[in-house]
């Protein structure tokens, strides 16, 4: 999911970068999962999969409309940062899986940018009411700038180490707006959700920038894991404090329990996925990231057998 998520493309010094650099990086086998997260459709998906449940946990009828403008909106987003980042490092020896795909196929790629941001200001055009279309923009606002700092202004991160959370929360807010026009009272069960959901997005993030550290070392590039390299260490450990912390949850708040049931699992699998990280390829290991944020599924599948 980090911007994707993805890293600043800003270098500096590092012990060992030329050596990570020749490094060889294995690489993961072409699964459906691995697609999801080359094409980036995975965020998306995951997107769309938490504004289904908020949206039954509080009651909100979903305007379909704003399900179509929320699924391009993520889409384009994340193709324009992939393509991006993949063009500043092109030069780079060391690379992702899904960087050298975008540099690859850069040419469909622009064009399938050009043509996902038209049908979605069409959209946004004739579907969004004035209360939505400003929410919206505000958050968009706030992604344009959180981008541009992260290009322009990438050593920024090492003295402020947030890049994740900050890409976390947007995105859990981003999906959020999705429940306009007809949103939920804002009070305590929802914004306690709302965290929840967002926490489960920084960890994502987080875990992603812990895994990848090498690369993002060989690259040049900052993230809380170069930054802080004890967030490797005890990564499993904050993925199970926030799954024991979303169980604990419901005892508070009840009517979200569907909600903190699905942060808990999704953080258990993140905890899962670190503990046998060394068995997965890390392009692999990195699609599932994303991937194991939809357990909103099972709940959207029991609610309708």
């Amino acid at each position: 999911m980090e911007t994707q998520q993805e890293h600043s493309s800003n270098t500096y010094s590092a012990p060992g970068r030329d050596a990570a650099l020749r490094r060889p990086q294995p690489r993961a086998k072409i699964t459906p999962a691995v697609w999801l997260n080359l094409v980036c459709l995975d965020a998306p998906l995951v997107a769309l999969a938490w504004l289904w449940l908020f949206a039954r946990t509080f009651h909100v009828a979903l305007d379909l409309g704003n399900c179509a403008i929320l699924f391009l909106t993520a889409w384009m987003i994340y193709l324009a940062d992939r393509l991006a980042d993949a063009l500043a490092l092109s030069g780079q020896v060391a690379s992702s899986l899904r960087g050298e795909f975008c540099l690859r196929h850069r040419r469909l790629w622009t064009w399938t940018l050009v043509a996902i941001a038209a049908v979605d200001a069409g959209l946004i055009w004739r579907t969004t009411d004035a209360r939505t279309f400003f929410i919206g923009a505000l958050v968009g606002t706030v992604a344009i700038i959180y981008l541009i700092l992260n290009y322009s202004l990438g050593r920024l991160w090492m003295l402020l180490p947030v890049k994740e959370v900050a890409v976390g929360f947007l995105f859990a807010a981003g999906t959020l707006v999705g429940l306009l026009p007809s949103f939920p009272a804002v009070d305590f069960e929802f914004v306690f959700a709302e965290l929840a959901f967002a926490f489960l997005c920084t960890l994502n993030c987080i875990s992603i920038a812990a895994w990848e550290r090498d690369l993002d070392v060989a690259q040049g590039k900052i993230s809380i894991a170069t930054r802080y390299v004890f967030v490797r260490r005890h990564l499993g450990k904050i993925a199970i404090a926030l799954a024991l912390a979303s169980l604990i949850a419901p005892l508070i708040q009840h009517n979200a329990a569907s909600i903190f049931g699905c942060v808990s699992a999704s953080a258990l699998l993140l905890a899962l996925l670190d503990f046998v990280r060394e068995a997965i390829g890390r392009d692999q290991r990195t699609a599932l990231a994303d991937l194991v944020l939809l357990t909103p599924l099972v709940v959207m599948i029991g609610a309708s057998a």
